[in-house]
């Protein structure tokens, strides 16, 4: 009776595993080349991936998404007249959402905006054309990820 006892507590035990929390932004940051739509409202929301990163406490998302802001892989995202985004395209307009910042914000860093009543979708309505102005980017936004506390000190 007891070695049916002892194999139900292991089964029990293994399944309430939970895990790890630990890297998790890793792994989502990886799937945002998978992004195949971007809603000029919503963004990437229903991707599972996005989702999941905007869900995660900003301690843990942002200094990935920062880190990702150099990352060229296109996304899946294709329009017939531009270019597919990057991810860190994606990742800039994440990091906006987060920030609860406007692309305007970073003119000085290199980020040029334009309105085109035919292009509503920020992705295409937003440049970032120099892996110097990522660069730049990405220390702003390290420098108040910092002032926050979401960033561990250099």
């Amino acid at each position: 009776m007891k070695l049916p006892l002892a194999a139900v507590f292991i089964v029990a035990v293994a399944g309430c595993v939970e895990p790890p929390k630990t890297n998790r932004a890793l792994v989502y940051v990886g799937g945002l080349k998978d992004l195949n739509r971007w809603d000029p409202i919503l963004g990437g929301k229903g991707h599972d991936d996005h989702d999941a990163i905007l869900g995660l406490p900003p301690e843990d998302s942002a200094p990935v998404l920062i880190a990702s802001l150099l990352d060229p892989t296109p996304t899946n995202i294709y329009d017939r007249i531009h270019e597919p985004p990057t991810v860190g395209d994606v990742a800039f307009h994440m990091l906006l959402l987060i920030f609860s910042m406007k692309a305007e914000d970073f003119r000085d860093e290199g980020v040029w905006t334009f309105k085109d009543p035919t292009t509503r979708n920020p992705l295409y309505t937003v440049r970032i054309e120099k892996v110097e102005v990522r660069e730049k980017l990405r220390r702003r936004f390290a420098d108040l990820a910092i002032q926050r506390g979401w960033y561990p000190k250099e």
